[in-house]
């Protein structure tokens, strides 16, 4: 059994890495393309960093009024 070199394992990172930011970018582009899709993707991450805020505010035991 033959272990691929370190320059082998390096080189095809590189190569996943750059494919992967490849489909990232492509993904990108096309919600920016796309106005129902940017606003639906903006509208997701605001409700998210809501929800994380809350989550992290809460943790911290600061509980809202009731």
């Amino acid at each position: 059994m033959v272990l691929a070199s370190l320059t082998d394992v390096i080189t095809g990172l590189g190569t996943v890495s750059t494919w992967f930011w490849l489909r990232f970018t492509d993904l990108i582009d096309l919600i920016a393309g796309n106005s129902l899709l940017l606003w639906a993707v903006i509208l997701a991450i605001v409700a998210g960093a809501t929800g994380l805020i809350l989550k992290v505010v809460r943790k911290f035991g600061i509980k809202g009024r009731r």
